[in-house]
């Protein structure tokens, strides 16, 4: 068995492979691949299978009326694509899905996902906990979206990341630039200015808050 069906079952995922081998608990599943460029999905388009990576990497972008491309995020393997849209009244993707390396995608029937549902708990669970998290992430990007300045943009992205003084930006500058918005070359700016008036300190995606309150003052 494709230890990645078991993506949500909390009650399964963290067994032993071997063990996850015997499991009886099967799904009804296809397998497609897509080359490196390719797109795996639309914007728009109908979403009638749910989409799980098991291999590769993909990006997420909106395209506006106006034909803007705004960057989403990069999904790497094991990842289910657009899982709180499967059930949507107008169930459609909200990005275009393309492939960034050679991809596959298990793609199992929303009939699938409810019998799995209606039998085991902790896919239930899995599920519903997933979803909450999709939804809090998307309500986190739109208040970055929210924030005016790049340097109030960064100031709620190291906030929102901080333990005990110290915080991971969890990807590189240009990653973090089209997930602001915003272009490479102010957002590094931007960031060695915050360091030079010592509000942080920063090196290699990693680094510490000198000054909490400069930091909070972006944000009003």
């Amino acid at each position: 068995m494709n230890s990645d069906l078991l993506f949500f079952c909390t009650m399964c995922r963290e067994k032993p492979l071997d063990e996850i081998a015997n499991l009886k608990c099967t799904i009804d599943h296809k397998i497609k691949t897509y080359k490196k460029g390719e797109y795996i999905a639309f914007q728009g388009d109908h979403i009638s299978n749910l989409y799980m990576l098991s291999k590769g990497k993909v990006k997420m972008e909106i395209i506006t009326d106006s034909g803007l491309s705004i960057f989403m995020e990069e999904i790497s393997a094991p990842y289910p694509l657009a899982t709180a849209f499967l059930f949507a009244e107008d169930n459609c993707f909200p990005a275009e899905v393309v492939a960034l390396e050679d991809c596959e995608i298990i793609l199992i029937s929303k009939q699938a996902v409810e019998k799995q549902i209606a039998k085991c708990p902790g896919f239930l669970r899995g599920y519903m906990a997933f979803t909450a998290n999709q939804a809090q992430s998307l309500s986190d990007r739109l208040k970055i979206f929210s924030q005016k300045s790049i340097k109030a943009k960064i100031a709620y992205y190291i906030l929102q990341r901080d333990k005990k003084g110290s915080f991971d930006l969890e990807q590189n500058i240009t990653s973090l630039a089209e997930y602001f918005g915003v272009e490479r070359p102010s957002l590094s700016r931007a960031i060695s200015e915050m360091v030079k008036d010592g509000i942080i300190e920063y090196k290699g995606g990693k680094g510490k808050i000198l000054k909490y309150d400069s930091l909070k003052e972006f944000l009003e």
